[in-house]
């Protein structure tokens, strides 16, 4: 495969010659230009995109960040991946996936390479000393989710709590007044992961404004575990009649705890979750949610990006996104 040096060689320039007739960026005598141009043709060379877009300081390549968590990427976090790429490519640009690295100086080395113009992270903590670094560092990023101190940083996030709140005055004003809470795995609020602290915010504004008795527990994202859970709650709680959960991979185990105690759905139990509309449609009965945004999340976090590289000047944007109820075949009226 003929090279520059190729090029410069069968036209007589020198190589810095040719990357300027092909950059653009100095002028170049139209001879000159046309003996470049000669050469390229009879050689069939063809640039480098790459390396043309690393010599312009720019790689048209978004970095997209996704944790390492042992139970791999939810069906939602595919979902945000595929509207990401989908965005990013209508702007011209191509995603880069990266799994997030040991430690702060790893993510620092990578993202001062080169080799992305800026990098998205799918999931932040509320005390998160990465992005700290990171701001400090200067690099270009956005936060699918927010810190406790989002100053200068560009985020897009869901209001978890006031989904969460949302879902239990839905049910309250059903007539519901037994409600379970099941929450994420065990250990990830305490961890200061952004979901889960909000919505435990949501589950305890809930409680106040609706005087409601504490029924609640945390499970891992499993059909097995869910299932346990729900069926302790049942057994510990016999008058339970609906639940509410962020937990939307353990639902097929909820769904069966409540069928083996022999409840049927909707009109002994309601069930609501904050999930996809995807997953909602999938399972039965259909599931009500707090529809999560999974493709607006997507796609605004890479606008907030893009935009942010292209002006180059103030500060990026921060959008705050609201859940919307969706009532499907899961949810009723309390029983009588």
């Amino acid at each position: 495969m003929p090279t520059m040096q190729d090029v410069a060689n069968k036209a007589g320039v020198t190589l810095s010659t040719v990357s300027h007739a092909l950059s653009g960026k100095r002028p170049i005598s139209e001879e000159t230009r046309a003996r470049i141009q000669q050469a390229i043709d009879e050689l069939g060379y063809r640039p480098n995109e790459l390396a043309r877009r690393l010599a312009n300081k720019e790689s048209k390549i978004l970095g997209l960040f996704f944790p390492k968590f042992h139970t791999g990427l939810s069906e939602m976090q595919f979902e945000f991946v595929s509207a990401a790429i989908d965005a990013a490519e209508k702007e011209g640009y191509a995603i880069l996936l990266w799994r997030s690295p040991k430690d702060v100086d790893a993510l620092v080395n990578l993202t001062q390479q080169g080799l992305v113009d800026g990098v998205i992270f799918m999931e932040v903590r509320i005390k998160d000393a990465w992005m700290i670094r990171l701001r400090e560092s200067g690099f270009p990023f956005c936060m699918i989710g927010r810190t406790e101190d989002n100053t200068g940083i560009g985020f897009v996030d869901l209001d978890h709590a006031g989904a969460v709140e949302e879902a239990f005055d839905y049910l309250v004003g059903m007539g519901h007044s037994k409600i379970a809470y099941i929450d994420y795995p065990q250990g990830l609020a305490q961890a200061g992961y952004g979901p889960a602290v909000f919505c435990g915010d949501g589950y305890q504004n809930a409680l106040r404004k609706h005087s409601l008795p504490l029924i609640s527990g945390g499970c891992e994202t499993t059909t097995k575990d869910a299932y346990r859970l729900l069926q302790k709650l049942l057994a510990e709680h016999p008058d339970l009649t609906a639940l509410v959960t962020p937990n939307e991979a353990g639902l097929p185990g909820m769904y069966q705890a409540i069928w083996d105690a022999g409840k049927n759905i909707p009109t002994d139990f309601s069930v609501v979750s904050l999930a996809s509309p995807l997953r909602a449609e999938r399972l039965m009965p259909t599931l009500s949610t707090m529809d999560f945004p999974t493709e607006e999340m997507g796609k605004t976090g890479v606008d907030i990006l893009i935009n942010f590289l292209r002006q180059k000047n103030g500060p990026p944007a921060q959008k705050l996104l609201k859940a919307k109820l969706t009532i499907r075949q899961s949810s009723g009226p309390a029983p009588v």
